[in-house]
Formats: C-alpha cells, structure tokens, sequence
C-alpha cells in the first residue's frame, strides 16, 4: 500500500506535532495518577505514520509512551532527558544494525522523530501506546529556539526538527 492510502484506510488524520495519527484504543478503565486525584484512561494506543520529509517536533509528554515498530521504512527518535543527555534510537527491523521494534521514551523527555524515507510513497507506521493514557492537556510542543538555548550543545539536532 501506498502512503496516502494507508492513511484513508486507517481513517487517519494530521497530528499537531507532524505526521498522522489514529487512537485505536482508549482504556474503559481510569486510575488516579496524582494528588490532585486527576484521572486519565489507564492507557491509550494509536497508529502514526509519517512520509518523505515528514518528522515528528521536539515535544514531551507527562507519562510514558512507548513506540512499536509495524511496517515501512525506519524511524529515528531524538530525546532530551531533564538531565541534558542526548539519546538516539532507530526504531525499525534491521535488530542486526541496531535497530529496535520498541522503544520506550520516559515522561518528561524532550523528543522528536523523523521518517528515515526516500522515495515519495515511503512511509513509517508505527504505534504509540502510553500510560497513563494520553490527554492533549498532558502534551507539550517545544519552542524550538528556547529548547535551543536551554541546550545550545545540541543546537543543530534541535534546530533540524524546527517548522518553517
């Protein structure tokens, strides 16, 4: 399948921080998650593709999310962690290079991603699951030139995920 038709096929539509997304499972069930007796979902699960020149904005969330590898090309992932460290992981098939089918980036992590594609009907499709589940209150978009003056060592790497 092409790009544009797994999109339509999968009811998918374009996520605030790039590519496109599909929530596939939200948990019937909710848990406390702090001392304000906030409750989110237990857990929540979508699909995510991205194409040719597409990528995913430095952005964190509160909680976990973990990514699985489904089908098409590779998908590199650049982290943050709130001690200044840089992290980069492929997410992909190819375990004897390296590469992962999961990976799990901690809350609070910057992060972004970016389609290792070539061709213009190359795709990732991958899944992000995260628990507790996913809220848009507990999701954040960086502000490209703040996180590059908060960490001025990865300037280039950050900038690379900046939107015209």
């Amino acid at each position: 399948m092409k790009k544009d038709e797994i999109i339509k096929f999968l009811e998918m539509t374009p996520h605030p921080e790039g590519g496109y997304f599909y929530e596939t499972y939200r948990s019937h069930k909710t848990i406390e998650v702090n001392s304000d007796r906030l409750e989110r979902n237990a857990s929540t699960a979508i699909y995510y593709l991205m194409g040719k020149d597409e990528f995913s904005t430095f952005h964190r969330l509160k909680y976990t999310e973990i990514w699985h590898h489904y089908d098409g090309a590779r998908v590199k992932i650049v982290e943050i962690t709130p001690s200044g460290e840089l992290k980069e992981t492929i997410v992909g098939k190819d375990f004897l290079a390296g590469e992962v089918p999961q990976y799990v980036i901690k809350g609070g992590n910057w992060f972004a991603a970016r389609a290792l594609v070539e061709k213009e009907d190359d795709f990732v499709l991958v899944g992000c699951t995260v628990a507790p589940g996913f809220e848009f209150e507990d999701f954040e978009i960086a502000n490209i030139d703040n996180l590059t003056e908060e960490h001025p060592q990865y300037a280039e790497i950050i900038q690379s995920f900046k939107r015209d």
